[in-house]
């Protein structure tokens, strides 16, 4: 059996014994600190902040009300930073995910991440974080952006998760990402727009940049929403868009709805797409690259017999539809792609929701297909210590990875209020399912947070000693935000 250590972070005390195997425990070094309540749909990111490698990496995590802590390795506090006020009363919310990287292409890291609550005419936008200080570099407010530009917005939040790449080479990075305020947003490393796209809806997925045709530009590719609208020349019908951007700086700033200069392929569908699209190589026919992405769950709206069901496969070169794999019912979270038989193609793993009011069972979903022929792997319903989470689709994403380095794939996956763990062959679960872990002898019973996760584990190496490592982010046992890391041996 794997050995391992449980380090919990947390801004309150909350060491206590795991469970009867010899496994040793880290205590935590934080009491009382911090001033963020639980992390929301907001995912871990896990980096070099500080300068120091000896010290391990750091953790970047946010709270729903809007503060954005880092902690070094050993769950010690760096620092922490507040989001701009909403603007309407309280806090802005943060439900977006930071990302870290070198956006002056000096090697200093900085941390990225979008803000605004989900109500009307509040602030939102984006940060951009000093790492190794955590002052604040420079804001990009989508409001204020809207005043200036004159254009209308009732919603201003940033949802969406930014993604960070070089796209054209110049070793400065770009900062792709979505606004309820209708628009995609492409902006240069120092927080000015390079270009915004007026996509005429609600833009909830984050963006991925690839590579995708014959110029040395990386492509940006990206979810949208659309409603139903005659007056729009077509007209458009219900659903969503998938888009694949061009990332070149241009003249113009503003491209409206449908503009073909901006795009280079544009893909209607049925449902709105709230995932986050995954590029990868899964079906060997196909020349290029695809596209893989999960229908999201609003249309028809009020009702639970929604449309799409579906994790759909696309050519990243054209757009074409390519393949469509049934779910059970929608799905919010990011597909993985991992090759687990060696045979150069990826296999596709997703986690399906299960609530009856999008028309599911009550039970998620842990799914597995074969890439190269669209078929059925293995489907789970995942449980932590006996319980199952119904919306384990909305935005929590499975990760699939060789945890142990010894070979074997495993999906690593949040499961109500702990880390699943299944083997990518078989879905075998690796992690205690029932209440009686010890009986089990499985080793993962200690991957235990204090209340249901609503995010995505982050795998990487934080204490440098050359092995993978679980973070996660939470709610810690007073309510406040918790910060989970767990490091194997």
């Amino acid at each position: 059996m794997k050995r391992f250590w449980a380090v919990v972070f947390s801004f309150v005390a909350c060491a206590q014994p795991l469970f009867a195997e010899p496994v040793l425990q880290i205590p935590s070094g934080i009491t009382g600190e911090g001033s963020g309540n639980r992390a929301g749909y907001s995912t871990p990111a896990v980096a070099e902040l500080d300068g120091d490698s000896t010290n391990g990496k750091e953790i970047v995590a946010a709270s729903l009300n809007g503060i954005i802590t880092a902690v070094h390795a050993d769950g010690s506090p760096m620092w922490e930073v507040t989001a701009p006020n909403s603007g309407c009363g309280g806090p802005a919310s943060i439900h977006s995910s930071p990302a870290i990287g070198a956006l002056y292409g000096d090697g200093v890291p900085y941390v990225v991440i979008g803000y605004g609550p989900i109500a009307k005419r509040c602030q939102g936008g984006v940060l951009a974080i000093h790492g190794p200080t955590g002052k604040i570099a420079w804001r990009f407010s989508t409001k204020n952006f809207a005043r200036r530009e004159k254009f209308w917005a009732i919603l201003h939040t940033v949802f969406s998760s930014p993604a960070l790449a070089d796209v054209d080479g110049d070793g400065k990075l770009e900062i792709g990402f979505g606004s309820f305020d209708r628009n995609v947003y492409l902006l240069n490393y120092n927080g000015s727009v390079r270009w915004y796209y007026h996509a005429a809806d609600t833009v909830w997925s984050s963006a991925t940049f690839a590579n995708i045709d014959a110029t040395p530009q990386l492509e940006m590719i990206i979810g949208t929403d659309i409603s139903a609208n005659n007056k729009i020349n077509p007209i458009t019908k219900n659903g969503g868009n998938l888009y694949a951007f061009k990332t070149a700086a241009t003249t113009r700033k503003r491209y409206n709805f449908r503009d073909p200069r901006i795009f280079v392929w544009m893909k209607p569908v049925e449902q709105v797409l709230f995932s986050t699209p995954t590029v990868g190589e899964v079906i060997p026919q196909n020349a290029g690259l695809e596209v893989v992405i999960n229908s999201g769950c609003y249309f028809p709206e009020r009702t639970a017999s929604k449309i799409g069901r579906w994790t759909r496969v696309f050519s990243a070169r054209t757009g074409k539809i390519l393949r469509t794999l049934p779910l059970e019912t929608c799905s919010s979270s990011r597909p993985a792609l991992a090759d687990i038989n060696g045979d150069g193609e990826a296999e596709i793993f997703t986690t399906v929701n299960g609530s009856q009011t999008v028309g599911g069972d009550g039970l998620s979903r842990l799914k597995a297909f074969d890439g190269a022929t669209g078929s059925l792997l293995w489907t789970i319903i995942p449980q932590f210590r006996g319980r199952n989470y119904q919306w384990g689709g909305n935005f929590i994403s499975p990760i699939v990875t060789d945890l142990f380095k010894d070979g074997s794939q495993k999906v690593i996956v949040p499961v109500a209020n702990g880390i699943g763990m299944y083997d990518a062959a078989t879905g075998a679960a690796l992690t205690c399912e029932t209440s009686s872990c010890e009986a089990e002898g499985l080793a993962a019973t200690s991957l235990r947070t204090a209340d249901i996760l609503l995010n995505s584990a982050t795998i990487a190496d934080i204490n440098g000693d050359d092995s993978l490592d679980i973070v996660a982010a939470g709610k810690s046992s007073s309510g406040k935000l918790g910060i989970f890391a767990w490091t194997f041996q």
